[in-house]
């Protein structure tokens, strides 16, 4: 029987074992770099119980170019033995004396692992193997807007209801993340993104074909936990904040 390039392609995916599951791993969804500090150190985990990984790390700017002015991630390449740990050392260069100092600024630190070289010949042709990579945010934190114990800065949005949804402005020095939005502080609203709000910007948060009066907001803080606030509206006037006790953690956006 002649087999079909498609037919071909498909026996050959029957056959492949996919490895897509990351072995290299951070101990952090994101970073807050206070001015006051020189270097800042993230754990990595090697996952895998039986095979050594390489784990490359690099910094990026907020438009995703590689960058070292500012922020140098050492050591660039290394080796992680199997179920090891090891460290990564994000340090400040002279440049960050010139990023603004009434708000923070964005960058991002990007971790990706490198997979063994398969053993044998036949490995080769079974084995399809993936390099999987973690990409963080970065917050540089001048020391002239350093947070007090117990600021919340998201309790400062300015959020009004519109037909095209919520309209969101950030009157802080900080970033803000939004990773929920909920009518009913349960179910997340069909068609929402994750949105991130740059300092003194202003954005829409998409409700969907919902336009009540009452919405869930949750916010991925400084640890990267989620925190949810509830949102009263009334016609266009600004809505109410009423931060919610019960918090729970999920992974940042």
């Amino acid at each position: 029987m002649k087999l079909t390039p498609i037919k071909s392609l498909c026996l050959m995916l029957i056959s492949t074992a996919f490895t897509t599951h990351a072995a290299i791993n951070l101990d952090r969804t994101r970073i807050v770099f206070p001015e006051s500090d020189k270097a800042s150190s993230l754990k990595v985990d090697n996952q895998s119980k039986a095979l050594p990984y390489l784990a490359l790390s690099w910094i990026e700017d907020e438009k995703g170019h590689k960058e070292d002015a500012h922020f140098m991630a050492l050591p660039p390449i290394q080796r992680i033995e199997a179920g090891a740990s090891s460290q990564v050392r994000i340090v400040k260069q002279a440049a960050t004396r010139q990023l603004p100092k009434d708000r923070e600024s964005l960058f991002y630190f990007n971790l990706r692992e490198v997979p063994p070289k398969s053993i044998s010949a036949s490995e080769e042709r079974s084995v399809m193997q993936v390099a999987m990579q973690s990409r963080i945010k970065l917050f540089w934190r001048p020391e002239a807007i350093s947070k007090k114990s117990g600021e919340l800065a998201e309790m400062r949005m300015e959020i009004t209801a519109s037909a095209k949804g919520l309209t969101v402005h950030n009157p802080t020095p900080y970033y803000i993340t939004l990773a929920w939005l909920s009518k009913n502080a349960k179910t997340m609203l069909p068609g929402f993104d994750s949105l991130m709000i740059a300092p003194f910007a202003t954005a829409t948060a998409s409700t969907g074909d919902y336009h009540g009066s009452y919405y869930s907001i949750g916010y991925i803080d400084d640890y990267g936990a989620l925190k949810k606030v509830d949102v009263q509206c009334t016609g266009t006037a600004l809505c109410k904040l009423t931060e919610r006790k019960i918090d729970k953690d999920a992974k940042a956006r």
